[in-house]
C-alpha cells in the first residue's frame, strides 16, 4: 500500500512538473543518443567494411614474384590445410599515352574466387575483346559501354595483350579498391594508377602469372582490422614465407628448364633457317656467275656488232658527206651558173635595150649620112660663096653686079639646100635677097656666121656617125660577147648535169648500201635480240627468285638476328636470373584500406570527446535538477519519515522518478542513435568509398555504458542529493531550511565601481554571487554547449580553409601542362610557339614529377610526390614555401627536400631528419629534410635538380610545365586554352587547378556534415541546458519573485531581474566556452583529419560571433518561455510555500 502511494505520487510529480522531467529526459536522451550513435558509428564502419570484404571475398593477401608463378607454386601453397584458396591472376600495368593515364589490367577469376567484382552497370566479359572498366569511369564521356577501348601499339611493346581493342561491356567495383580516389602506385607513367579493367584471363599472352590471391581458413570468423585479425595475418605470412621458400630455387629451375628448352628449340630454328638462307644464297651466287658470263658473252657481241655497224656507217656517211659536199659544190656551181646566165640576161636585155634604142639611130644613118653629104655640098658651095665674096672687093665696079647675081644665086642655091635648116636657110634666103653692092659688106658678117654655123652643122652631123658607127660596133661585140657567154653558160650547165648525174648515181648507191646495212643490222640485232631475251628471261627469273630470296632474308634475317640476339641475352639473363623474391601485400596496402579504418577510429576518437562533454553537462544538470526537486521535497520527505516510512521507501519515490526519465531517455537515446547518426555519417562517407550495405546494428556494450551514464545521471545523482535529507531527522527536514546568510561579495569591497552601479544591478550581482553553485553550473553548461558549437563552427572554417588558401595562397599557378618525353624537336618548337600565343600567360616553369612513397611499421604508407623544377629560382612565383607558425619563408637548396606539413606530422619529422622514399620496384632512397612548408592538399617532396641527380643518380627528364596567367581564368577560357594546346604533338594532357579544386569541395563538404551534427546536438543542448537552470531558478526563487510582484513590480520588471543574472551568466558562460572551444577544436581537428588533407587550424572571427549569437538566441528563446510562465505565476500560492 505505502509503495503503491509512493509510486503514484512519483507518477503525480512527473505530471506536475513534466518541463522539469522533459529537461531531465532530453538531456539524457541527448547524451546517450550522440555518444552511442557517434560511438557506434566506427564500429559499424568496420563491421560494414567487414561484411563487404567477406562478401566479395577479398584476399587475404597478395604474392607477388619477381620470376611469376605456375601453377607448381599454387599446388604447394594449397598444401597447407590453413590456407582456403588460393588463386593466380594476371597482373598488367600500361600507360595509355592517348589519355595521359595508367591503367592496370588484371584477368578475371572464377565465379567463386577471391576478389569478387560488384559489376555496377553492364556485365562481366565474355570474349577475349570485352572489357570491364573501373566504375569511377562510368561518367566519363570517353567510355561509354559499347565504345572501343584502343590501347596503342607503342604502350604495350611487348605484346602482353593479344589484343589492342576492346569493347566496353560493364564498369564494376572492386573490393581491392574500396577507395573511390585512389587505385594506388605503379613503377610505369606518372607512377600513379588512374584506373583499373578486367579481362579474361585468354586475352593475355604472358609467360607466367604476375602474383597468387590467398585467403586463409583462420581468417574466415576474424573481424577485418581487429587486433586478432592482425596477429593470425602475421602468422600466416610467416607461414607462407615458410611455404614459398624453397620455390625460390626451384622456380629458378623451372624456368631455366623451360626456357633452356625453348632457347634450344629456337637456336636450332634459327640455325636450319641459317642454313636454308646460306644454300639458297649459294644457287642465287651460282646462278648470277652463269648470267655474268653470258651477259660478257652477249655484251661482247654486242660491242662488235656495234663496232662492225659504226664503221659501216661511219664510210656511209663519210660517202655520204662526200656526195652531199659536192652535190654542194654543184649547187654552188649551179648557183654561180645561174648568177651568171641571169647577169648575161640582164646584159642581153641591156643590149637588146641598146640596140632598139640604136636602131632609130641606125634608120636615121643614111639621112645622116645624106645630110652630111649635103652638108658637104653645101660647105662647098659655102666656100663658093665665100670666095665669091671675098674676091668680090676685087671685082671690079662692072663686073659687081654679076658678081652680086652670082653671090646671090650661090646663096639661093645654099638656102634651098639648107631647106631642112630654116634659120640657115633663111639666113642664106634673106641675105640672097637682100645682099647689095651697097651693103654686100654689112650682110656678109651674117653669112660669115652661117657658114660658121654650116661648119658645126657638118661637124655635128660627121660626129653623129662617127658615134653611131662606135655603138654600132661597140653592140655587134657586146652581142659577140653575149654569145660566147651563152655558149660558154651552156657548157657549164651540161658539165652540171654531168655532175649531177654522178652525184645521182652516187646517192642512189648509197642508199643501197644503207638499205644493206639496214638488213645486216637488223638481221644482227635480232641474233642480239634473242641472245638478250634469252639472257634477259634467265636474268628475270635470277632476280625474281633474287628478290624473292632478298624479301626472305631482309624478312627472315633481321628477325633470326633479332633472335639470336634475343636468345643471347636471354642465355645471359639465365646466367645471371636469381631466385625469385616474393612480395608479401597485405590488406593494409590496398588503396584506401587504411584510411577506411583511420575514418572509422577518427569518428570513435570523436565518440571519446563530445559525448563525455555531453555527460558531465548532463551529470551536472541533472545534479541541479534533482536537487531542487529533492530540496522541493524536503517537508514531503520529513513528513513521510516521521510518518514511520522507511529511508529506502521515501527515496523509491525519486528513484521511480529519475529512473524513469533516466531510462526514458537512454532507450530513445538508444533508438535513435545506433539508427540515426551512424547513418547519417556513414552515408556521408559512403560518397569516398565503393561500399554500399551499411548495417546499423546495436552493442550491448555501447547500450549498458549508456545506460549505466544515463542512470547515474538521473538515479545517481538523485540518490546522492537525497543522502543528506535521508540521514536529517524529521523534525530538521520539517523546518524550513534556514536562508543563506547574506555575506559582503568582493565587488563590494571595490566601492569606486559598486557606487556606481545601480539598485538592480547590484541585486544582481548579490543574486549571483550568493548562488555559486548555480552560477557554477550555468556557467560550465553554457560553456560546455558554446565550446562544441564552436567546435563545430571551428571545423567548418577549417575544411572550407583548404580550398582558398591551397589554390590561392601555396599554389599560385593555374595550370599544369604533361608532356610526351619523346615529343620531336619539331613537335617542342610548335608548343613553345603555340604557349607563347596564349593571352593572360605570364610564366611558364618546366617540371618533374613522379609518385613515390613514405611507409613506417605501425603507420599507413603515404604517397608523395615529388617535383624537381627546371630553374629553382624561378619556383617561388609559382609555389609559396612558408612556415606555417612562424612566416619563414624557405629557398628550395641543393642540400635537402621540402616537404609539407601534414606529411612531417604523421611521420614525426623535423628540419635536419630524414626520410624513406620508396618507388614502385621498391627501391628505397634517403633523402634530407631542409623545410616543413604549410600544404593542405597531398604529400610532397621538392628537389633541386642538383640534389634529385644526387640521390637518383639521373638527371631529372622535365614531363611537365606549370603554367601561370596574370589573371584568374574563366571556365570557357580554360577550355579553349586546353583544347588549343592539346592539338600539340607534345601535349599529353592539361589539367587546370579550379577543376581539383571543385572535387576537393565535394570531397570536404562529406565532413560538414558531422560538422553539422556536432551544431545542432550542442545547439540542442545548450537549450535544454539554459532552458533546465532557468527553470530551476525560478522555481528556487518563486516566493522573492512572488514578493517583488506583489510590491508592483510589473511583469517586464520581474523577468529582467532573472534575466539580468541569466545575460550575465550567458556572456561568462560564452567566453569561458570560446576559450574551452579552441582547445576542444584542436583535439578535435587532430583525429578528423585524413591523411592526404591537413585542416587550417585557425577559427574564423565570424564562427567566435556565430557561437555566441547562437547561445544568446537560445537564451533569449529560454528567456521568453520563462518570461510567459512568470505571466502566470500563481503570487498567493507561491507565497503560501515554506521553502
Amino acid at each position: 500500500m505505502q509503495k503503491t502511494a509512493l509510486l503514484k505520487t512519483s507518477i503525480r510529480e512527473i505530471k506536475q512538473s513534466p518541463a522539469r522531467f522533459l529537461s531531465i529526459l532530453g538531456i539524457i536522451f541527448l547524451g546517450v543518443a550522440f555518444f552511442v550513435g557517434i560511438g557506434a558509428t566506427g564500429p559499424d564502419m568496420i563491421k560494414s567494411a567487414d561484411h563487404y570484404y567477406g562478401k566479395t571475398k577479398l584476399a587475404d593477401m597478395s604474392i607477388y614474384s619477381s620470376l611469376g608463378f605456375s601453377a607448381e607454386d599454387k599446388a604447394v601453397l594449397l598444401e597447407e590445410e590453413n590456407i582456403q584458396t588460393v588463386n593466380l591472376q594476371y597482373l598488367l600495368d600500361l600507360p595509355l599515352s592517348q589519355k595521359n593515364t595508367v591503367f592496370r589490367f588484371l584477368s578475371l577469376t572464377g565465379k567463386d574466387e577471391l576478389n569478387q567484382l560488384h559489376v555496377v552497370e553492364g556485365q562481366l566479359p565474355k570474349a577475349t575483346n570485352e572489357i570491364l572498366l573501373d566504375s569511377n569511369l562510368s561518367d566519363a564521356k570517353d567510355y561509354q559501354i559499347g565504345d572501343t577501348f584502343e590501347i596503342l601499339a607503342k604502350d604495350d611493346p611487348e605484346n602482353q595483350l593479344k589484343e589492342h581493342e576492346f569493347k566496353i561491356v560493364g564498369f564494376a567495383q572492386s573490393p581491392e579498391f574500396i577507395d573511390n580516389s585512389k587505385r594506388g602506385n605503379t613503377n610505369v607513367g606518372n607512377g600513379s594508377i588512374s584506373a583499373f579493367a578486367y579481362l579474361l584471363p585468354e586475352a593475355f599472352q604472358m609467360d607466367a602469372y604476375s602474383r597468387m590471391l590467398i585467403s586463409f581458413d583462420d581468417l574466415r570468423t576474424e573481424v577485418a582490422y581487429s587486433q586478432n585479425y592482425v596477429d593470425l595475418m602475421n602468422k600466416n605470412k610467416a607461414q607462407v614465407t615458410s611455404l614459398l621458400a624453397p620455390r625460390k630455387q626451384g622456380r629458378l629451375d623451372e624456368i631455366r628448364e623451360k626456357a633452356l628448352k625453348e632457347l634450344n628449340d629456337n637456336q636450332r630454328e634459327i640455325d636450319e633457317a641459317n642454313a636454308q638462307i646460306e644454300e639458297g644464297a649459294k644457287q642465287l651466287n651460282d646462278a648470277l656467275k652463269t648470267l655474268e658470263a653470258g651477259k660478257k658473252e652477249l655484251e661482247a657481241g654486242q660491242q662488235t656488232f656495234d663496232s662492225e655497224m659504226a664503221n659501216a656507217e661511219a664510210q656511209i656517211r663519210y660517202q655520204r658527206d662526200q656526195l652531199v659536199s659536192a652535190q654542194a659544190e654543184l649547187d654552188q656551181q649551179r648557183a654561180t651558173l645561174e648568177s651568171q646566165q641571169q647577169a648575161l640576161n640582164q646584159q642581153s636585155k641591156e643590149l637588146t635595150a641598146a640596140e632598139e634604142q640604136l636602131e632609130p639611130l641606125l634608120a636615121q644613118k643614111a639621112t645622116l649620112e645624106a645630110s652630111l653629104a649635103q652638108l658637104e655640098g653645101v660647105q662647098q658651095q659655102y666656100g663658093e660663096l665665100v670666095v665669091l665674096l671675098d674676091g668680090f672687093a676685087e671685082v671690079p665696079e662692072e663686073a659687081q653686079p654679076s658678081a652680086i647675081e652670082a653671090i646671090k644665086s650661090t646663096a639661093s642655091a645654099l638656102s634651098a639646100q639648107l631647106s631642112a635648116s630654116p634659120e640657115l636657110s633663111g639666113a642664106f634666103g634673106t641675105f640672097a635677097a637682100e645682099v647689095t653692092v651697097e651693103n654686100i659688106a654689112e650682110t656678109q658678117t651674117v653669112i660669115r656666121s652661117a657658114g660658121d654655123l654650116i661648119e658645126q652643122q657638118r661637124l655635128e652631123v660627121q660626129q653623129s656617125l662617127t658615134t653611131l658607127a662606135t655603138q654600132q660596133q661597140e653592140l655587134a661585140a657586146a652581142r659577140q660577147a653575149l654569145v660566147a657567154g651563152q655558149a660558154q653558160i651552156d657548157a657549164g650547165r651540161d658539165a652540171l648535169a654531168q655532175g649531177q648525174a654522178e652525184i645521182d648515181r652516187g646517192f642512189e648507191q648509197l642508199n643501197q648500201g644503207e638499205q644493206t646495212l639496214a638488213e645486216q643490222r637488223q638481221q644482227g640485232q635480232s641474233e642480239l635480240d634473242a641472245a638478250r631475251q634469252e639472257f634477259e628471261t634467265g636474268q628475270e627469273a635470277y632476280e625474281k627468285e633474287a628478290q624473292a630470296f632478298q624479301k626472305l632474308q631482309d624478312e627472315t634475317l633481321p628477325d633470326l638476328k633479332a633472335a639470336q640476339r634475343t636468345i643471347d641475352q636471354e642465355r645471359e639473363k639465365l646466367d645471371e636470373l636469381e631466385p625469385a623474391t616474393f612480395t608479401y601485400v597485405l590488406r593494409d596496402d590496398n588503396p584506401g584500406y587504411l584510411e577506411y579504418e583511420e575514418n572509422a577510429n577518427r569518428i570513435s576518437s570523436i565518440a571519446t570527446v563530445f559525448p563525455t562533454i555531453f555527460f558531465l553537462i548532463a551529470a551536472l544538470v541533472s545534479l541541479t535538477t534533482m536537487g531542487r526537486m529533492i530540496e522541493e521535497k524536503r517537508t514531503e520527505i520529513g513528513t513521510y519519515k516521521a510518518l514511520g516510512y522507511k529511508n529506502s521507501e521515501v527515496s523509491l519515490k525519486f528513484i521511480i522518478y529519475s529512473l524513469t526519465a533516466g531510462l526514458t531517455g537512454t532507450l530513445l537515446g538508444l533508438l535513435v542513435g545506433f539508427y540515426l547518426f551512424p547513418t547519417i555519417i556513414i552515408n556521408a562517407y559512403g560518397q569516398l568509398y565503393n561500399m554500399t550495405e551499411f548495417p546499423t546494428p546495436w552493442y550491448l556494450s555501447y547500450s549498458l555504458i549508456g545506460l549505466a551514464v544515463g542512470l547515474f545521471c538521473t538515479v545517481g545523482i538523485s540518490m546522492i542529493v537525497l543522502r543528506v535529507d535521508l540521514m536529517s531527522s524529521p523534525a530538521t527536514l520539517l523546518r524550513p531550511k534556514a536562508p543563506k546568510a547574506g555575506k559582503t561579495i568582493l565587488l563590494e569591497r571595490i566601492q569606486p565601481l559598486w557606487r556606481r552601479l545601480n539598485f538592480n544591478q547590484k541585486v544582481t550581482m548579490r543574486n549571483l554571487f550568493r548562488y555559486k553553485s548555480r552560477m557554477f553550473m550555468t556557467v560550465f553548461g553554457i560553456a560546455g554547449c558554446t565550446a562544441m558549437i564552436l567546435t563545430g563552427f571551428g571545423l567548418k572554417n577549417s575544411i572550407s580553409d583548404i580550398v582558398p588558401i591551397q589554390f590561392n595562397e601555396v599554389w599560385r599557378y593555374q595550370g599544369i601542362v604533361t608532356f610526351d618525353e619523346e615529343a620531336s624537336t619539331q613537335a617542342i618548337e610548335e608548343y613553345q610557339a603555340a604557349v607563347s600565343q596564349l593571352d593572360l600567360l605570364s610564366a611558364t616553369l618546366g617540371m618533374t614529377s613522379e609518385n613515390l612513397t613514405v611507409a613506417q611499421t605501425g603507420k599507413a604508407s603515404q604517397e608523395v610526390t615529388v617535383y624537381v623544377p627546371e630553374n629553382p629560382a624561378e619556383l617561388s612565383d609559382f609555389v609559396s614555401f612558408t612556415e606555417r607558425k612562424t612566416g619563414e619563408v624557405y629557398a628550395l637548396g641543393d642540400n635537402g627536400v621540402i616537404i609539407n606539413e601534414k606529411l612531417a606530422k604523421l611521420f614525426q619529422l623535423a628540419i635536419g631528419d630524414t626520410i624513406e622514399l620508396k618507388n614502385g620496384d621498391n627501391e628505397i632512397f634517403e633523402v634530407t629534410i631542409s623545410g616543413i612548408t604549410e600544404n593542405y592538399v597531398g604529400h610532397f617532396a621538392y628537389f633541386s635538380p642538383t640534389y634529385y641527380e644526387e640521390i637518383f643518380g639521373e638527371i631529372p627528364t622535365y614531363n611537365s610545365e606549370l603554367l601561370l596567367f596574370s589573371e584568374a581564368l574563366t571556365k570557357e577560357q580554360e577550355n579553349q586554352i586546353a583544347n588549343d594546346l592539346m592539338k600539340q604533338d607534345r601535349v599529353l594532357n592539361v589539367t587546370f587547378l579550379s577543376d581539383s579544386s571543385t572535387a576537393l569541395d565535394d570531397t570536404t563538404e562529406i565532413l560538414n556534415i558531422v560538422v553539422w551534427l556536432l551544431i545542432i546536438s550542442a545547439g540542442l543542448l545548450a537549450f535544454i541546458v539554459l532552458y533546465n537552470l532557468n527553470n530551476i531558478n525560478i522555481s528556487e526563487r518563486i516566493r522573492e519573485l512572488s514578493t517583488i510582484k506583489v510590491l508592483g513590480f510589473y511583469n517586464k520588471e520581474v523577468t529582467m531581474y532573472i534575466y539580468r543574472e541569466n545575460i550575465f551568466l550567458t556572456l561568462f558562460g560564452i567566453i569561458a566556452g570560446l576559450f574551452l572551444g579552441r582547445i576542444l577544436h584542436g583535439y578535435v581537428l587532430a583525429t578528423v583529419e585524413l591523411d592526404m588533407l591537413m585542416f587550417s587550424p585557425e577559427i574564423h572571427l565570424l564562427s567566435y560571433l556565430y557561437s555566441s549569437l547562437i547561445t544568446l538566441f537560445f537564451t533569449i528563446i529560454v528567456g521568453f518561455v520563462m518570461y510567459q510562465k512568470l505571466k502566470h505565476v500563481d503570487m498567493i500560492e507561491a507565497l503560501k510555500s515554506n521553502d
